[in-house]
């Protein structure tokens, strides 16, 4: 399950983080306007859905593993897997990243909000804030998708190519 939902999840911050995010500004008003109302919210919520889904099922492995280190040899054991060796140092830095980078989506999806709320006023002062938004969206879409890619790289690098520790 957290493989096949981190596949969903990187895949569709990919598009929407380096791809949309960041050209939103160079759109026409009318468009973003259709995208606002229509598309985004949505794709919002689902991007947060499977990074929380993505999270839950990582940590619950990470979990597992752990439980059957302490139980193998105590808290040394633990330890010495997770910072002595490749794979518990590409698992646990990944993860923090990980949970870093979907702290960044979080305050991306925060920002999202602002600017659907912007988009539904009337107020035409809204449109130097809606620039200021769309400014921190594209500066933390690129952000957060470069920790997300290390993560990724990390935790396949983990996973597949290190042995996971007797």
């Amino acid at each position: 399950m957290h493989g096949f939902f981190s596949l969903i999840y990187y895949g569709s911050v990919m598009i929407f983080g380096v791809i949309v995010a960041p050209r939103l500004s160079k759109l026409s008003n009318e468009t973003v306007n259709d995208l606002m109302y229509n598309l985004f919210p949505t794709l919002v919520s689902f991007i947060e859905a499977t990074g929380m889904i993505t999270i839950v099922f990582g940590a619950g492995e990470f979990i597992h593993y752990l439980i059957g280190y302490y139980r193998s040899g105590g808290i040394s054991e633990v330890y010495h897997v997770l910072f002595s060796t490749g794979w518990g140092i590409c698992i646990f830095s990944g993860a923090i990243l990980g949970i870093i980078g979907f702290s960044i989506g979080l305050l991306i999806g925060h920002y999202f909000e602002k600017l659907f709320k912007l988009f539904r006023s009337i107020d035409p002062e809204s449109i130097d804030e809606i620039k200021l938004v769309q400014g921190k969206l594209k500066y933390y879409s690129t952000f957060g998708a470069l920790l997300l890619t290390i993560t990724v790289i990390l935790m396949i690098l983990g996973v597949s190519f290190l042995p996971l520790p007797q």
